[in-house]
């Protein structure tokens, strides 16, 4: 074989290797073709354009591709479909940023849900981190976020949320603190007197 042959083996090789290191970051980011199905081919060429680049950031394509699976049931498509999946990918790496790069998906979606609900960054990253388990923190930001939003201060929710969880408060027991007090608030109670009130009588 004459030298030149020899010189453009490992020249191919590189060509195959990296072809073969980079169509599996394609297919992840690729929307299935059961989803493509629902979608035109520039909806098509733009998600798979924003799932790229939230990847490169740290999110998981499957978050976004669930997403989309959402708004095509509920009859969402074209440039509505795009806008919703795009800025749920800026939650998303927002997430990624405050939840540190080993926080699981599940944890990612709730601090997105969080912020969209209101929850200062800061008071987000402060609760991940005073909770890295996500049996405490997926749930719990959940109601943090409600606590808030029935106006309790978010430094006295999160230390109401903190004190529940401590206690053992998991799942749905742990829900029914933000639902009773809302309730407490819809009767006229000061909003933290009621947190503190639910906490202490599931001491």
């Amino acid at each position: 074989m004459s030298n030149w042959r020899w010189r453009a083996i490992p020249v191919f090789a590189a060509l195959l290797l990296g072809a073969a290191a980079t169509a599996p970051a394609q297919e992840r980011a690729r929307p299935p073709a059961r989803l493509e199905r629902g979608m035109s081919q520039e909806t098509t060429a733009r998600l798979r354009e924003i799932t790229e680049r939230a990847e490169r950031e740290g999110v998981p394509a499957e978050l976004l591709r669930r997403k989309v699976r959402e708004g095509l049931s509920k009859g969402v498509r074209g440039p509505r479909l795009e806008q919703a999946i795009e800025a749920y990918a800026r939650r998303l790496v927002a997430a990624r940023r405050l939840a540190g790069h080993d926080a699981l998906p599940e944890v990612l979606v709730a601090a997105a849900e969080a912020a969209e609900r209101g929850v200062p960054p800061d008071r987000i990253r402060a609760f991940l981190r005073a909770n890295p388990n996500p049996h405490r923190s997926v749930v719990g930001l959940r109601v943090l976020a409600d606590l808030i939003d029935a106006g309790v201060p978010a430094g006295e929710a999160a230390r109401g949320v903190n004190a529940a969880l401590d206690r053992g408060l998991r799942g749905e027991p742990l829900l029914a603190v933000s639902a009773a007090v809302r309730r407490r608030v819809a009767r006229g109670e000061d909003p933290s007197d009621a947190l503190r009130a639910e906490v202490d009588r599931r001491r």
